[in-house]
């Protein structure tokens, strides 16, 4: 069974935030702000393709002001489908509405040892992380956990792109990535794993993330990257980061329309590009603490929020990926877990195709593995509840019933046994007796998260070919050469 077997959920029946004709309101209200606003384009070559296809471009102050029908025009080449492809094929991800999957975020600064000490992170960091998400069945795709900052900064996302596919063949999210001369060697490096660039593109390596700035900022190089992915066949997340009361409007609707914005104005100017650019409308829009001015991410609004992003992207047929979690919590407690439990549960009930934040603390600039382990189990259960109830002859089991009336032997039944299988069974958290708990030493919830940490570990994986590992160092290599 393939990877992506197990992640696959079915139609969902999704939980709206919003009934169809606010998301229709939404839109308009985006429509009417493009059109007489504009966005701001950091980027030359973004003005002049907007401005080669009808749109009003003020290079002075670099706003494009966009029409209703020019954006209609882009949305029009979006793709409904695509696959995220892994170093091997059954670690491939279809993104086609009916499966979910959980994948690791970053980049933080910091790692919470064992032992609960906080230091700065490391590439050995970003290998480690990943190798712990290898093992955990529940997550799709390894990412950059962490910033590898004993490397130098013009390779660092290339040593971090190499860690990770040093340590498992899933997907990769590369979040890091800022310059279009590291994205060219990041294919760079996929095309030598993939087989080249027709293959890269069939079952592209890597996903990027690139953010919008709030609000109604497209940066030079987020927009210039994602031209260059796009023109490879590299899928990317457009990730707009408003927050509400400071870069947005205080109500949760008024910046609904900016996120909006900023991902339907960076899809317009890359589809018209490059149509058919496999584009994943991806946010973190969030809250802000009025007391202290502190990001967060797992307030109820924030929540609703990306539940609401959720049902614009299904408005545009795009896939959504949304950020979750961000809890801010400083360990692996019971803040942290209800608080990405939660936003884990809205976001993928209102649609979410994947999520990704697992394994960070503090904001997300603290990694602890523990977390990694305690997300991948609560994900398990919110699969089991994404898949929902069948209801068919097998299930309903009526001649069982008959058979059994008021018996009560079902263990023994052979239908017992062929779907007991179906059932959700924790991994992390606790289930026998009292006494057995006392027994074993009263484990707390990050002591098993760490003994799961620890079992993984132990397992070193499979190692790249030598001749793969040269090119890699060539590339990175080159590179440091190149901005030295």
């Amino acid at each position: 069974m393939s990877h992506a077997d197990a992640r696959l959920v079915g139609p969902r029946r999704r939980l709206d935030i919003l009934p169809a004709d606010d998301v229709r309101r939404i839109h308009e209200a985006t429509l009417e702000v493009l059109a007489d606003v504009g966005v701001a384009f950091h980027s030359q070559r973004a003005l002049d393709v907007l401005e080669a296809h009808g749109c009003t471009v003020d290079r002075e102050s670099t706003v494009a002001r966009i029409p209703a029908e020019v954006v209609d025009r882009a949305v029009a080449t979006i793709p409904r489908m695509f696959t995220l492809g892994g170093r091997t094929p059954d670690h491939d991800l279809p993104v086609d509405g009916e499966h979910a999957y959980l994948t690791a975020d970053g980049c933080a600064t910091r790692v919470r040892d064992a032992g609960g000490t906080v230091r700065d992170s490391t590439k050995r960091d970003v290998y480690e992380a990943a190798r712990v998400t290898d093992g955990l069945d529940n997550l799709s795709a390894t990412a950059a956990l962490v910033s590898a900052q004993d490397r130098p900064a013009e390779s660092r996302v290339l040593h971090e792109f190499e860690a990770c596919l040093r340590a498992s063949p899933k997907h990769t999210v590369v979040v890091s990535v800022k310059e279009d001369c590291e994205a060219r060697s990041l294919i760079r490096m996929a095309e030598a794993v993939a087989g080249g660039s027709t293959e890269l593109a069939a079952r592209p390596l890597f996903t990027a993330i690139l953010c919008t700035v709030s609000p109604l900022h497209q940066e030079r190089f987020g927009m210039d990257l994602a031209f260059t992915l796009a023109a490879a066949g590299i899928p990317f997340m457009l990730y707009p980061m408003p927050i509400l009361g400071a870069t947005a409007p205080v109500t949760p609707a008024g910046l609904a329309v900016v996120n909006n914005c900023e991902v339907l104005a960076a899809v317009t100017a890359v589809q018209l590009a490059h149509p058919g650019a496999k584009i994943i409308h991806a946010g973190g829009p969030t809250a802000l603490d009025m007391r202290t001015g502190a990001y967060f991410a797992a307030a109820p609004e924030s929540m609703l929020l990306r539940g609401v992003q959720a049902q614009m992207a299904a408005y545009y047929g795009l896939p959504a990926g949304l950020g979750y979690g961000g809890t801010k919590a400083k360990a692996t407690d019971p803040q942290a877990a209800w608080e990405n439990t939660l936003t884990m549960l809205v976001e993928f009930l209102a649609g979410a195709d994947f999520v990704f934040g697992s394994g960070l603390l503090d904001g997300s600039q603290i990694m602890a593995l523990e977390q990694l382990v305690l997300d991948d189990e609560v994900f398990g259960m919110v699969t089991r509840l994404l898949r929902g109830v069948a209801v068919d002859g097998e299930h309903l089991a009526v001649d069982l019933i008959k058979r059994q009336a008021f018996a009560g032997g079902y263990l023994s039944e052979a239908h017992t046994r062929a779907h007991a299988r179906e059932l959700w069974r924790a991994r992390l958290g606790e289930t026998g007796s009292y006494e057995a708990w006392r027994a074993a030493g009263a484990p707390s919830l990050a002591e098993r998260a760490r003994s799961r940490v620890d079992e993984l570990l132990a397992v070193e994986p499979e190692p790249l070919p030598d001749d793969l590992l040269r090119e890699f160092d060539a590339i990175i290599s080159a590179a440091e050469q190149a901005a030295s």
